[in-house]
């Protein structure tokens, strides 16, 4: 039998049902016809990898890679095209792409995919005081007419204005498409507002001086709703289930110099409650079938557990430093952590969910 000449559909089939990235590039390099055949957009649903990077030369980088359930580790040189002369952090939001930042002013930094080599300098050209990246991947606004390969870009931006230096903060979103940048929105917030965390497209703001959330449409600026307070200290969001759920990481108060136990690392779940005219935040220790990941404190991922083998519904998956740089697994039901596995040498790796498009 010819394997090149392997039915398009039943090829398809089988593509679809190659749950490891690996093997899956391995498919489509077999031969022309499979490559043709066998589309990126194919890729069933991965869990994220942790990535970390290194810098190999002024003009490349090394990018490794972590799987969830697994110590095996991929490692890939990569080529960039931008001169970058301090790289200081990375940063992902569980899209295929990441940011390397340097954060000295002027800022600057490349937003990359070290999967397929794509490759952007983020659009910054300011001598801003602070900068900091909330959301990178595909278009967060739904529009018909958006281009498939446009890349929003979400920023906090602290910078001083003329002519008494005042600081400002802003949020901006950029999008790239047709090799360039254009800003969609601006934002400005008050000094006193906080950014709790960004999810779907909605950034969730709240002040010491209110009791409310404020819920704010990113791709136009518009205040969309406003919440009642989760408690009074801050959380995160995340869309799970259709439902809106709060997320608090619960910490023990340590004394200077000493590690984080394991058993002590611990989260609270909240759903909101819409009756109509009170809306309220409920405790939850059922998320059902959802999994969660926690990526640097504003970031979370939802997956289902099911659309994956040997990964549990109804938990929490973070890396943390603070846990003997190990990689943990945290139930909702039973409020119990249990470390999957140690990372060696990975202390300032990201989430990263795996994208060859």
């Amino acid at each position: 039998m010819d394997w090149a000449e392997l039915n398009p559909d039943i090829l398809c089939q089988i593509a679809k049902k190659v749950t490891d990235l690996s093997d899956f590039v391995r498919l489509r390099a077999v031969c022309k016809q499979w490559r043709s055949v066998v589309h990126p957009s194919h890729l069933p649903p991965q869990l994220p990898y942790l990535i970390q990077c290194s810098r190999n030369s002024s003009s490349s980088f090394g990018f490794h890679f972590c799987r969830l359930y697994s110590d095996k580790y991929h490692n890939l040189k990569v080529q960039i095209f931008s001169e970058l002369e301090e790289w200081t952090s990375m940063f992902g939001s569980f899209t295929g792409f990441v940011l390397l930042l340097c954060e000295k002013p002027p800022i600057s930094g490349l937003i990359i995919n070290p999967l397929t080599g794509f490759q952007a300098p983020i659009p910054i050209q300011i001598e801003i005081e602070s900068f900091l990246p909330l959301y990178i991947g595909p278009s967060c606004s739904h529009e018909p007419d958006l281009a498939e390969n446009c890349i929003d870009l979400l920023g906090l931006v602290i910078e001083s204005e003329p002519p008494n230096s005042t600081l400002v903060q802003k949020m901006i979103l950029w999008r790239y498409t047709d090799n360039k940048w254009r800003k969609i929105t601006e934002m400005r917030y008050s000094l006193d507002e906080h950014v709790m965390s960004y999810s779907s497209g909605r950034v969730f703001l709240t002040s010491h001086k209110t009791k409310y959330i404020k819920v704010v449409d990113v791709t136009n600026g518009n205040t969309v709703s406003f919440l009642p307070r989760l408690s009074d200290t801050f959380g995160s969001f995340v869309k799970a289930c259709g439902d809106l759920i709060g997320v608090r990481v619960r910490l023990p108060d340590m004394p200077n110099g000493q590690n984080l136990p394991v058993s002590d690392y611990q989260y609270e779940l909240y759903q909101l409650k819409d009756s109509g005219t009170d809306p309220y935040w409920a405790g939850v220790n059922d998320i059902g079938d959802w999994m969660l990941f926690h990526n640097k404190g504003r970031n979370w991922l939802c997956l289902k557990a099911s659309d994956f083998e040997g990964c549990k519904g109804n938990c929490i998956y973070s890396k943390s430093s603070l846990v003997s740089n190990s990689v943990n697994c945290y139930s909702v039901a039973s409020e119990t952590i249990t470390q999957l596995h140690l990372l060696h040498n990975f202390d300032r790796c990201t989430w990263f969910l795996p994208s060859l498009c």
